[in-house]
């Protein structure tokens, strides 16, 4: 009986042994607070959750598209009209993104865990498509004007600050954010973000789903002053001090053949292709994308080896398939590369997985140092080049 019983204990401790083994630890959860846990290993950033996550607290929160003034101009390329009532992030104005973030550091690099609801993967960012009645090639709206027109890509930003930035810590992201500066040219946004104080400076990190998706790059970004008497014309966003962008537009001015007058056109096709959404640098350089040489009266376009007539169809307006980029990508260089990403869209939400060392050496970058807390803000967006759902007031800590 005895026997029995101590074989009873050991298959007992084993199954509890077994069980807290493959029961994930419950690190738990702030509304307020990223705690950045120390791991003992580096996460795989191939944008799904791996076990490692668990041990770090989640950070949970909603994102709202706040109300801003009326454009008071016009932002797409239309012309005057109705555009000029439209609040300035309409019409997503009082949107709400929900999200959970986890963060973690190894050695010398720190590893963020970015998760939010959105059941669609947001790509189609400002197609080419061809006006038939004004026989013309144009671009989708970037600013949309209706809930159906919305022709963007998915992004989310942080905002760190670099040392004793004013109004930065209890302001966060608004303390650079400008509302409501005249508009003083045709087209200028009249909210704008700059800060206050001239040698101040905030580390910005934006991801772009379209162009930041050729090496799986953040774009590594920066704040600074910039005069408030320039009204819309002051912006103190800007890329960080060295380094190079991964996009370029992909358009070009071409006169209409046989006549003096000028339009806008593609600047690279790839013949054949649908449902594509940027060109890559390997493919312009393999041949794969040809460059467009031409443009007749009719909107026909001509490439070394053929030509697309719109007349074929395939580049209506919002629905074509054959729509052409807006975007040409390539790689982030130097200091704008810094901020590696490997982004997953679940078909529910997004998944992303990013890292950057705790310290680059670089100005412009902020330092993440372990003994030291770091107020930060944080947005998504939503399918759009502007509007964006903040969530402001957070706060970084490090587990020791």
């Amino acid at each position: 009986m005895k026997k029995l019983n101590y074989l009873l204990a050991i298959l007992l401790v084993a199954s509890i042994v077994t069980s807290c083994k493959d029961k994930l630890p419950d690190a738990g959860e702030s509304s307020t607070e990223l705690l950045v846990a120390n791991f003992g290993e580096a996460p795989v950033l191939d944008g799904n959750v791996e076990d490692l996550w668990a041990n770090a607290q989640t950070l949970v929160g909603t994102t709202k598209v706040p109300t801003l003034g009326a454009r008071g101009t016009y932002l797409n390329g239309d012309g005057e009209g109705v555009e000029e009532e439209l609040g300035l992030f309409d019409p997503y104005t009082g949107e709400e993104y929900a999200f959970s973030m986890r963060a973690g550091y190894n050695g010398d690099d720190i590893y963020f865990l970015l998760e939010w609801d959105d059941e669609s993967d947001s790509k189609d960012r400002q197609s080419w498509y061809f006006d038939g009645d004004a026989k013309l090639w144009k671009g989708e709206h970037k600013y949309a004007n209706e809930l159906d027109d919305k022709f963007y890509e998915d992004k989310f930003a942080f905002l760190f600050p670099i040392g004793d930035v004013d109004g930065f810590a209890t302001g966060t992201c608004y303390s650079t954010c400008h509302t409501s500066t005249p508009v003083v040219t045709a087209k200028d946004k009249h909210t704008r973000h700059y800060l206050n104080k001239e040698g101040d400076k905030v580390d910005m990190w934006h991801w772009k789903r379209v162009r930041g998706t050729y090496l799986g790059q953040v774009d590594d970004q920066k704040m600074l002053y910039d005069d408030p008497a320039e009204g819309s014309g002051a912006n103190g966003r800007t890329g960080d001090g060295t380094g190079s962008g991964g996009y370029s537009n992909n358009s070009q001015t071409l006169a209409i053949t046989g006549t003096g007058v000028e339009v806008s056109i593609p600047l690279y096709v790839i013949p054949e292709m649908a449902d594509y959404y940027w060109i890559s640098q390997d493919e312009i350089d393999n041949g794969t994308a040809k460059m467009i040489t031409a443009v007749d009266e009719n909107g026909v376009l001509t490439y070394e080896g053929g030509t697309i007539n719109p007349a074929d169809g395939g580049y209506e307006q919002g629905v074509g398939t054959k729509r052409l980029p807006s975007v040409t990508t390539k790689a982030f260089t130097l200091g704008r590369a810094d901020i590696s990403i490997s982004a997953n869209h679940t078909g529910s939400g997004w998944v992303c997985e990013f890292t950057r060392k705790m310290n680059t050496g670089d100005e412009d970058d902020v330092v993440f140092d372990i003994n030291q807390e770091l107020p930060f803000g944080f947005a998504i967006f939503n399918n759009a080049a502007i509007a964006h759902g903040i969530k402001p007031g957070l706060l970084m800590k490090f587990e020791q």
